[in-house]
């Protein structure tokens, strides 16, 4: 049972850890997605902003660029206003598959009012107000903190691991309760009212499972989507650095493969 909840859990953190192996955003500032531009930003103040047009500016000053040039800068904007879209959407999702297979095992064992739920609950919050220190939505914007994801763990796998621990004991002991009625009552004899409860327990661990995956799945088919966008965007950012070289400090996008973790479009473009 510990490992359910804990494979339960950790599954988004795992499909994300094996997407980032091909491509990661490497956000050490801070992106601000607004509705008529992108900027990336140092305690506030812009490093860089791209309007909707394709206008750039580096430092506040504006930055002459020829037309072809403009073009790519309006679709890199786009690409990571519409990245930085899916994302916040993603992470939200994943934790609450997190909580809801949580929640229905707590339900199930009749962990109702215990301390156990209690701390799960607490680490999942922690999570939660970790998370929207990075991931600020409004209907105006979108802001991506990257300067602080450092932080954004901050105590989170001890604490669950914990609350973990601390679950497990009190499922058990509600299982044995249980599993205690199931021999006292219910219909037929001994055998057929200890087949039923196993029958009963074994369909709940296969719905739960089998609803897991296909949302695991799903969640992992749009991290894989998400990664793929961000391949095509390294390719604009590498041509945008080789036409203004200023920008080339501001190395946002990784790609790489598992055999080969280099950034083949941006070791192409400087060679």
């Amino acid at each position: 049972m510990k490992l359910l909840i804990a494979a339960t859990l950790f599954s988004s953190i795992a499909m994300a850890h094996e997407s980032e192996q091909n491509c990661s955003l490497e956000l050490h500032d801070d992106l601000l997605v607004q509705r008529a531009d992108v900027q990336l930003l140092r305690s506030d103040n812009p490093l860089w902003r791209i309007s909707d047009q394709g206008q750039l500016w580096i430092n506040n000053k504006s930055v002459d660029t020829d037309a072809s040039t403009a073009v790519l800068l309006q679709q890199y904007q786009a690409g990571l206003r519409d990245n930085a879209e899916q994302t916040v959407t993603l992470v939200a999702d994943a934790v609450s598959m997190a909580s809801e297979a949580l929640t229905r095992v707590m339900a199930q064992f009749e962990v109702d009012n215990g301390d156990a739920q209690a701390n799960i609950d607490r680490a999942l919050n922690k999570m939660r107000t970790n998370l929207d220190q990075i991931l600020l939505r409004s209907d105006n914007s979108i802001r991506i903190n990257g300067s602080k994801l450092a932080g954004i763990d901050n105590g989170f796998d001890d604490e669950m691991s914990k609350a973990i621990e601390e679950s497990v004991a009190e499922i058990t002991g509600n299982a044995l309760m249980l599993v205690g009625k199931a021999m006292s009552s219910g219909e037929g004899n001994f055998d057929q009212r200890m087949e039923a409860f196993g029958q009963k327990m074994e369909k709940f661990g296969d719905e739960l499972e089998a609803d897991m995956n296909v949302r695991g799945e799903q969640l992992e088919a749009r991290g894989q989507q998400i990664c793929s966008s961000l391949q095509q965007l390294d390719g604009l950012e590498a041509q945008i650095q080789a036409k203004v070289p200023a920008m080339q400090q501001f190395d946002l996008i990784q790609v790489s493969t598992k055999e080969n973790h280099v950034d083949t479009a941006k070791t192409n473009s400087a060679e």
